[in-house]
């Protein structure tokens, strides 16, 4: 779902910048990306092969289940979902960029320190929030 060309988004080169910087500072990173709420993809960056639609598609719906989960059980605004899975980590983060909601995503393999991911995760969202 990558929106035609003709039309760029506003924030497309900082994700791209973002994207780029978030693979190449965390070991274990095997992709990264930044999309619109409703799954457009924006920007990535990856050393393994990830149809990066499909992820833009996947990580939408997983941010719109921690908006709902967060609201069901009054715990604020969501910054972060993470899955943690056997072989790797998928973490979400949800940030808002003036009027666009993007989101950001890393695809980890089993061995990266979520510590390290989470602190560039918010250097990201600030790198974002200044665009």
């Amino acid at each position: 779902m990558t929106p035609p060309p003709t039309q760029a988004h506003p924030l497309q080169r900082q994700a791209q910048a973002v994207a780029t910087s978030l693979l190449e500072a965390l070991d274990g990173a095997r992709a990264t990306l930044v999309c619109t709420s409703d799954g457009f993809e924006l920007a990535h960056a990856q050393r393994q092969a990830v149809d990066m639609d499909r992820l833009a598609a996947v990580v939408s719906s997983i941010s719109a289940l921690g908006d709902a989960a967060a609201r069901e059980t009054r715990i604020g605004a969501p910054r972060c979902v993470l899955v943690d899975a056997s072989q790797g980590r998928l973490l979400v983060r949800s940030v808002v960029c003036g009027e666009h909601a993007l989101i950001v995503a890393v695809l980890t393999d089993a061995a990266a320190v979520l510590g390290m991911v989470w602190a560039q995760m918010v250097e990201a969202e600030r790198l974002l929030s200044r665009a």
